[in-house]
């Protein structure tokens, strides 16, 4: 197959790309305006290659595609990376399951690069199978590599992920930092590791590590049968508050998805660039073995996909959808009239799976789209 490098898309950080839809409910009034809404258009492409994993992490926001283990040709990975790549996308990210597992990875990374991707990142539990695809891959082939670490020491990170993946993860992190490879450790934080996460702060500055960031853990997937893992807002908020404190100290940058925050803390996301949920902007799309197209995260376990992938084509989901969803706080607010002027209507995809708004549980708590990072050391 001979493929053709497109040229790069024109980044932009206006709101030219279009508009907010503002869906029209029966009987109710068309409004007498669009709301503009900055967006990206698709510019990060998160790519599922494969839902294999030799590991069953009790957080793991994949759930039952874990058994099913389906992956994607390299044809159809090939025509899907096309496809987005001509909707705007400029920073792929290449993720599974276990991306490393696929029989195709080393072929698609290089893939990515030949396409006009600007950024290609991966994110892998670095055992002993990735270890292995990563010595057949330079340093340039990638932005940067993520691995999962979830806990500052193998008691916390095995608990949650399997007996001897922490130190396994550590001998791939180490060797990929040793090879020139940006290394970036990537902590999802609950119960059962939130005591001792900030280790992980130590580690990299130990390892090289360029960067660490952390979020909560989300009840979706495998989650939904642990929920006494998951934080409270308020548990959360107060662990970004230390965090903020705390990551001035190190050499790594860090970061963190606030997912909540107090409602005197949102003028400072707002300054620091955030523009609501990503629902709406379309900064991103994640798409999925089966063709299914989702922008939010959240949403997973859901039918309310943005779109699918058919003959290499994307196909709008047409049926309740989450584009549809999210911009339906525009007209009527998702948590019934929030005060916060940058909350924008709240999280709709919060309601369906917690059963009810942040800011109903916790009056000074809103929600922030969990998809949108902040730093917790603001560069020099």
């Amino acid at each position: 197959m001979t493929t053709v490098p497109l040229a790069p898309p024109r980044l932009r950080t206006d709101d030219d790309y279009g508009h907010a839809r503002m869906p029209r409910r029966a009987g109710a009034p068309q409004p007498d305006r669009i709301d503009r809404v900055a967006y990206g258009r698709f510019r990060n492409v998160y790519l599922y290659i494969t839902e294999a994993c030799q590991l069953r992490c009790e957080h793991c926001y994949m759930g039952e595609r874990l058994d099913r283990a389906l992956k994607m040709g390299l044809p159809e990975i090939a025509a899907t990376l096309v496809t987005w790549r001509r909707m705007g996308g400029s920073k792929l990210t290449v993720l599974g399951g276990e991306p490393t597992l696929h029989p195709n990875y080393v072929e698609v990374i290089r893939l990515g690069r030949a396409l006009g991707y600007e950024d290609v990142i991966t994110t892998t539990n670095a055992q002993k199978p990735a270890a292995r695809k990563f010595r057949q891959l330079e340093p340039e082939d990638f932005a940067y590599v993520q691995v999962s670490l979830d806990g500052g020491s193998a008691g916390s990170h095995d608990r949650v992920r399997g007996a001897g993946t922490f130190d396994t993860a550590l001998e791939t992190t180490a060797e990929l930092t040793s090879r020139g490879f940006d290394t970036r450790i990537i902590c999802t934080v609950n119960q059962a590791n939130r005591g001792d996460a900030l280790k992980l702060l130590d580690l990299a500055d130990e390892l090289g590590v360029s960067l660490v960031k952390f979020h909560v853990f989300s009840t979706i997937g495998v989650g939904h049968g642990n929920a006494d893992m998951a934080m409270s807002p308020r548990e959360w908020v107060t662990f970004c508050d230390v965090l903020n404190e705390t990551a001035p100290g190190y050499q790594t940058r860090v970061w963190y998805q606030p997912t909540y925050a107090r409602r005197d803390q949102m003028a400072r996301y707002a300054a620091e660039g955030y523009q609501g949920c990503i629902g709406r902007t379309l900064d991103r799309i994640s798409i999925f073995p089966d063709g299914r197209c989702y922008v939010c995260s959240y949403l997973f376990d859901t039918d309310l996909y943005f779109a699918r992938m058919q003959d290499g084509q994307v196909v709008l989901n047409r049926s309740d959808n989450e584009f549809d969803l999210f911009t339906r706080p525009l007209v009527t607010s998702a948590c019934g009239g929030c005060k916060v002027a940058s909350c924008q209507g709240g999280c709709p995809a919060e309601q369906i799976v917690m059963g009810g708004s942040s800011c109903a549980i916790e009056p000074d708590i809103v929600p922030v789209c969990r998809l949108w990072k902040s730093s917790a050391k603001p560069e020099d």
